[in-house]
């Protein structure tokens, strides 16, 4: 998959003090840049995005958060 720019348009500014991925940003392989986009593929190359961080420590600090923000009932 070839990037055409057209992700250009679609990216996205990192949040302060908070994880791109909280915030809801979505990044691409293939373009190297993160994304403001609802769809599962980049608009530019039709690559499937990243949700999540691939490193275990920031996997379970964002799993962390999103438990205190939204607590389980057990």
């Amino acid at each position: 998959m070839v990037c055409k720019n057209i992700c250009e348009n679609y990216r996205a500014k990192k949040p302060v003090g908070g994880m791109r991925y909280l915030a809801g940003q979505k990044r691409c392989k293939s373009c190297d840049v993160f994304l403001n986009w609802e769809g599962i593929r980049c608009p530019c190359c039709s690559t499937k995005l990243r949700a999540g961080p691939r490193r275990r420590s920031l996997k379970e600090l964002m799993l962390d958060t999103l438990q205190e923000v939204i607590p389980t009932t057990a």
